[in-house]
């Protein structure tokens, strides 16, 4: 289901978008000290913007949506809250909330484990229309260009006033990353209903709902532009338990305009929520979205959660010893940075002419990570980090104290 469309045309007392709107844009206030003192980057983004929506049962009609996101991501750790308050051309109104953290342990020999967990909420009228919390434990196999995951988990979900039901889901997937894009696979068998009727392979008693999602999926990123499509289908179920579409196709694009600004659209059809008791529908949107920062390349922004569970980019191998670092000018004006790193399977860098925010090299051959950025002339202060490392000052350059007790590089710009 996309961003920012809520569950369904039904109206909500006590919603506050602009409360949430200005709450999402207050995070930039300690995103710089954040990061410069723990390593962590937040990043905080508010999307407003209008779409027409089909849900199931229900005529075709306009909203507008405003959507502000959270993301405190560290080496190994990942937080993302999001709301989404909507309001329909009828006058009625839905809000939805969500939460959901992820931590990754060390590797060995490639493979990590991870405990993964959600929470969500859709409210309308005078009480939560729907709700779940589910947990999840994965394990990740992963190289530079291909990997793949299995898991269980399990949760409960609950709709209106009635008892909550238990829920229980397997994970498995693959994915293959070839230059800009990554390709995935993945499909989820999922058990719903009461937790006596809870089980395991077999015929559904009364009581329980058996399917299983299967997902294909592509993200394509480029320093400016996103694009990302998913297809499914639902097997299992029947449509007296699991009305709705079965088979399902969405499209998103984002293009960054400016370095805090991008452009959002989004077209096609999504199945519905069985979890939830949400319905499901097709869709038209387009917004703005205003963010605290432009996300790198390789960055588990947007729409992830569409094409893997973790960005497993991150699954790397140990450390490694950058060998050499230098800053030319190019033709556009930009100053490009170089860093020579033997084995290295992700680079990282920080200063002050990134606001402090871990900024993520792209490989520029075997053993070199480069990036282009514009740098004022002066004396500037910068660290790297190699494969989720700590921060380190880079090669050649004068090391000094920074605020935070910490070691710093000093780059002078000429």
């Amino acid at each position: 289901m996309p961003h920012g469309l809520s569950a369904a045309p039904r109206r909500a007392r006590g919603c506050r978008p602009r409360a949430w709107a200005l709450g999402a844009l207050a995070a930039a206030g300690w995103t710089r000290a954040a990061a410069a003192q723990f390593g962590t980057r937040v990043t905080a983004s508010v999307d407003v913007g209008a779409a027409s929506v089909a849900y199931d049962d229900f005529e075709r009609a306009g909203l507008v949506s405003v959507t502000p996101t959270v993301r405190v991501e560290g080496a190994r750790t990942m937080f993302v809250a999001r709301g989404a308050y909507s309001r329909f051309e009828t006058g009625s109104s839905s809000i939805q909330g969500s939460v959901a953290g992820s931590l990754v342990s060390p590797a060995f020999w490639n493979v990590r484990g991870e405990a993964f967990a959600t929470a969500s909420a859709t409210r309308y009228r005078d009480m939560p229309a729907a709700s779940n919390v589910t947990a999840l434990g994965r394990l990740h196999y992963a190289t530079d260009t291909y990997g793949a995951w299995a898991g269980t988990g399990a949760g409960f979900v609950a709709q209106g006033q009635f008892f909550p039901d238990a829920l229980v889901q397997l994970d498995f997937g693959a994915w293959r990353r070839i230059g800009r894009t990554t390709y995935s696979l993945s499909a989820t068998p999922t058990w719903v209903g009461r937790p006596d009727a809870i089980g395991f392979p077999g015929p559904a008693p009364v009581g329980r709902v058996d399917y299983t999602d299967y997902a294909a999926a592509m993200r394509w990123q480029h320093p400016s532009a996103e694009f990302v499509a998913s297809t499914g289908l639902r097997a299992g179920g029947g449509p007296d338990r699991i009305p709705g579409a079965r088979r399902w196709l969405e499209s998103w694009t984002s293009i960054w305009v400016t370095r805090r600004l991008a452009i959002v659209g989004g077209i096609g059809a999504f199945p519905s929520d069985v979890q939830q008791g949400l319905p499901g529908g097709r869709y038209a949107s387009a917004a703005l979205r205003v963010a605290t920062r432009r996300p790198p390349v390789n960055d588990p922004a947007v729409r992830a959660e569409l094409t893997l569970p973790y960005e497993l980019n991150r699954l790397r191998r140990g450390r490694a010893n950058a060998e050499r670092f230098t800053v030319v000018d190019d033709a556009t004006g930009l100053r490009v940075i170089t860093v020579r790193v033997p084995d290295a399977a992700r680079v990282e860098l920080m200063a002050d002419f990134t606001d402090w925010l871990p900024v993520p090299l792209i490989r520029a051959g075997r053993d070199e990570w480069r990036m282009a950025i514009a740098i004022a002339p002066g004396v500037h202060r910068v660290n790297v980090r190699l494969n989720d490392g700590p921060w380190t000052v880079p090669p050649g350059l004068t090391s000094v104290r920074d605020d935070f007790g910490g070691a710093v590089g000093l780059l002078v710009v000429r």
